[in-house]
């Protein structure tokens, strides 16, 4: 039950009740500006209860978006050589992808004649991809791909059927079944 109070105490307990809110206020202003701001401020490591995955840091751990490859140069011998292999269910063709990984092996005379078929092919281009540039990965649908030329599939001994994109400087073949990152060739634009 209330009682009656006289109308100056009634004010006083009233103000009294505002500047403890008003100060409770303030100080959780302050810890919120201090808790986003200052890590940003110092180059230390925040707090938004991010992986720590490296991401946050100067030193991104994954390609994604960078244009930067998470893997250099590697095909899959999966890929290569079986291109009429269908993804199943299960997920078998992208296991098998990610499991024949081989150096590319490319000669300097191989190289510059890829290169000149890929850059009359005029095919996608992107500078940063939104997918990790690494064999095995998923390409997104709405990443446009081409048709690789037969004359690059004559000159590579594989990939027969198989897309491509360039992604900043290299060549990226992406297996038509199951639209994983099938091959990278560095430095063909």
């Amino acid at each position: 039950m209330t009682r009656n109070l006289p109308r100056d105490r009634e004010q006083q307990g009233t103000r009294k009740v505002m500047m403890t809110g008003s100060a409770l206020a303030a100080v959780l202003f302050v810890g919120f500006v201090v808790w986003f701001a200052a890590p940003q401020m110092f180059g230390a490591k925040d707090h938004l209860g991010r992986p720590p995955t490296g991401a946050d840091n100067s030193a991104p751990a994954t390609g994604v978006g960078t244009g930067v490859p998470t893997q250099r140069e590697a095909v899959s011998e999966a890929a290569k050589t079986d291109p009429a292999a269908t993804e199943d269910s299960t997920g078998s063709r992208a296991r098998a992808i990610k499991q024949s990984i081989q150096p590319a092996n490319l000669s300097d005379q191989q190289r510059q004649q890829l290169r000149s078929i890929i850059s009359s092919a005029n095919g996608p281009t992107m500078d940063r991809p939104n997918f990790e540039m690494m064999v095995g990965t998923s390409v997104p649908r709405q990443t446009q791909v081409a048709d690789l030329p037969p004359e690059a599939t004559q000159l590579l001994n594989g990939f027969w059927g198989d897309q491509y994109l360039i992604a900043g400087n290299d060549l990226i073949i992406v297996d038509q079944h199951s639209r994983r990152v099938a091959g990278i060739i560095a430095g063909v634009r």
